[in-house]
């Protein structure tokens, strides 16, 4: 059955009112893409059964087939491992009377099938989902599949490789490789047959709402689809399959405008439009700001203009800290005037419903047909160190602007854009975009503008939904493919959609975080479970070179954060390498014969800061190490402050990243400080320190891919 012939039989579905392809034409539809199915008949009376018994042999399956039904076990529509004429004539009297009158279950009879051999059951199924359109789903199937909640998703479409990867996440891939002896089964078998699924994802695009196979029975011979369940959408929609490419025109100016405009600027103490205003006038940037007023006061000794029009110059970006209601209005003013870049502060738009979100579709729907670029609404501002554009409302007694540096870094919140600016007071940061509700620009287009800054190393996110997720998939593939800079992002807003409200499994599981978790993938993202953690990671990328490998080593001169390392080391896919014997020779005849020359290696409280030189020059020169990680318990009074210069040193002389931890007061922070001062991340967490390693890791290996 071509594409065609499958879209046309789905439409007339739709168009007849129902909801649920029948399994016999959904078991026709797929097997047209060449997925195996039981060998089976549709049949209305027991006459055809038997025949058709006859001719397959026993034992059969019988099914009674509706577009009304979605659960067959739970009506007991189904009879399983039927082994003779008796036994079949038992289940079609038994199906026949529990679905009587035929009329009440919309029933188009009963599907005979020839039973297939045991094996394991696994779930495809497809799901159109809001943010990436069609995507797949694989699982541990059956019953299972609400036991161990072990999925796995990729946005349509596929390739080998990519369900390659999504066999290797479950948990149950164990029992497909062989378990405990048993065979291993047929796993050619069940790549080439999701791969065929997906091409029927992709050709029936805008026709379902998901596709349940399950189960899927996987054996050392063949993957055949057992039961197939095709749900359909209330009415035909375009499919969304090719993304509109990220725009990033006039970007330049939200980071780079001459003369900037605030409209709301205000003289009282207190009032966002007073510090916005006190950010920009009274600071470090360079460029001209003119306080938009009708009061007509002088704003921090600058003349106020009551309107955009009065300006003198040719404004380059408005900053709105407004109402939004007049925001529609000073949008046909930048018209007229040629201002094509626009910073809304001010909240109040769809995040209230009603009105207001009505008001935030006027504003888009004019940004869009008058070309002006809007960052925003309902966000904090945004920053720029080069040239210290600065259009925050947080005053600078309260919020550390750091100086230069190679991160930049987009967030949905502004809270977390506060947090992340002063976590970077050291390593510097290049761009910082807080960028609330989108109304325009969103984050495909932010990375794909930070692709080409040459001012950004490492794109970090905070994100909580995506504006088009295909967009932000295509921005994130390029900026890694064509510019090599990590994108490095904390997803928040994982729970999953509840089970009971979905009509199938694969709607159940889709709405999850596990739909983004597979898109991740597909983009080379580099994921985090945390906001400590995106920080982390950042700084590692930032500050450091890439490993060439996953082998570490650690030091130091207290066992316990090391020993508490090393039980996230299989779930990162970190190795605590075997040291070479050479590596280990020198530190025996160097060290005191109580120091442990082994990784990891304990040089116990009586380390100096030479110890630790002498330590990591000999990680350094180990062939089989990747990154070195020392970790300091800077408390113990024989570590003194000499640390820092030889840090230093050995920062410069390494072509290995050195990812250094320490937890303390005072006189810790005042010495990880001073480490980070001259290069080296200092991470305050054991989950922090070994989640760099392994985001420097999976880094590694997306650029070598």
């Amino acid at each position: 059955m071509a594409k065609e012939k499958t879209r046309s039989v789905c439409k007339e579905f739709i168009q007849e009112g129902l909801k649920v392809v029948p399994e016999d034409i959904s078991k026709q539809i797929i097997k047209s893409y060449s997925v195996d199915v039981p060998k089976g008949r549709l049949v209305s009376t027991l006459r055809e059964a038997i025949d058709f018994s006859k001719e397959i042999g026993f034992p059969v399956v019988l099914k009674a087939v509706s577009p009304q039904i979605l659960h067959k076990t739970e009506l007991e529509g189904i009879c399983l491992n039927i082994n003779s004429q008796k036994a079949l004539k038992n289940a079609f009297r038994k199906l026949k009377e529990t679905f009587s009158p035929p009329d009440k279950f919309g029933l188009r009879g009963f599907l005979i099938e020839k039973m297939v051999p045991e094996g394991i059951e696994i779930i495809v199924g497809l799901q159109d989902d809001p943010q990436f359109g069609p995507v797949l789903m694989l699982g541990t199937g059956g019953i299972l599949i609400n036991l161990l909640d072990d999925v796995t998703f990729r946005v349509l479409p596929v390739s080998r490789g990519d369900i390659a990867e999504m066999i290797n996440e479950l948990k149950g891939k164990n029992l497909i490789e062989g378990y405990r002896g048993a065979p291993p089964l047929n796993k050619e078998a069940l790549i080439d047959t999701v791969l065929r699924i997906g091409s029927f994802g992709v050709d029936a695009a805008g026709l379902y709402e998901s596709v349940d196979f399950n189960p899927v029975l996987l054996t050392t011979d063949q993957a055949v689809v057992v039961d197939a369940k095709i749900i359909l959408k209330g009415e035909v929609s375009e499919p969304r399959l090719i993304p509109p490419a990220p725009n990033t025109d006039n970007m330049d100016k939200f980071f780079y405008p001459q003369n900037v405009a605030v409209v709301g600027a205000s003289s009282t103490p207190g009032k966002i439009g007073n510090a916005v205003f006190d950010s920009l006038a009274n600071h470090l940037f360079t460029g001209s700001v003119y306080p938009i007023n009708k009061s007509g006061q002088d704003i921090f000794g600058k003349k106020s203009y009551p309107d955009l029009k009065d300006v003198p110059s040719k404004i380059d970006l408005v900053v709105i800290v407004v109402d939004m209601s007049l925001v529609p209005s000073i949008l046909d003013q930048c018209r007229e005037l040629g201002i094509s870049n626009m910073l809304i502060i001010s909240g109040g738009g769809k995040e209230l419903g009603g009105e207001r979100e009505a008001l935030e579709r006027e504003i888009h729907e004019k940004a869009i047909s008058y070309g002006i670029r809007i960052i925003g609404p309902n966000c904090i501002g945004s920053f720029n160190s080069e040239n210290y554009y600065d259009a925050f409302f947080q005053l600078h007694e309260r919020m550390i602007r750091p100086g230069p540096g190679n991160i930049s870094f987009i967030t949905q919140s502004g809270t977390y854009g506060c947090s992340f600016l002063e976590a970077c007071e050291i390593v510097g940061i290049s761009k910082m975009i807080s960028y609330g509700n989108r109304v325009d620009v969103d984050e495909a287009d932010m990375i794909a503008y930070l692709a080409d800054d040459p001012a950004t190393k490492v794109i970090a996110c905070y994100l909580e939904g995506l504006g088009d997720g295909r967009k932000f998939m295509k921005a994130a593939q390029q900026t890694v493919k064509e510019h090599k800079k990590p994108i490095v992002v904390f997803k928040a807003g994982r729970t999953k959609r509840a089970a009971q409200a979905a009509t199938s499994h694969t709607g159940a599981y889709g709405g999850s975080y596990g739909i983004y978790k597979g898109a991740f993938v597909q983009s080379n993202v580099i994921t985090t479970d945390s906001f400590e953690e995106l920080i982390a990671v950042s700084k590692a990328l930032s500050m450091q070179p890439v490993p060439h490998g996953n082998g570490i080593a650690m030091v130091s001169n207290g066992a316990g954060p090391m020993v508490n390392a090393i039980d996230f080391l299989d779930r990162f896919d970190l190795n605590l390498v075997r040291l070479e014997n050479r590596s280990v020779r020198d530190m025996t005849e160097h060290f005191p014969p109580f120091y442990i020359p082994e990784n990891p290696v304990d040089i116990t409280g009586s380390a100096t800061a030479a110890d630790y030189k002498f330590a990591i020059t000999t990680l350094m020169n180990d062939k089989r190490v990747d990154i070195i990680m020392p970790w300091f318990v800077l408390q113990d009074t024989p570590l003194d402050e000499n640390i820092v210069p030889f840090l230093d040193e050995l920062n410069e002389k390494s072509d290995k990243p050195i990812l250094c931890g320490a937890i303390g007061g005072p006189f810790t922070e005042k010495i990880s400080r001073a480490m980070e001062e001259v290069g080296v991340p200092v991470f305050r967490s054991v989950i922090d320190w070994i989640t760099a390693a392994r985001g420097m890791v999976e880094w590694s290996k997306i650029i070598r891919r």
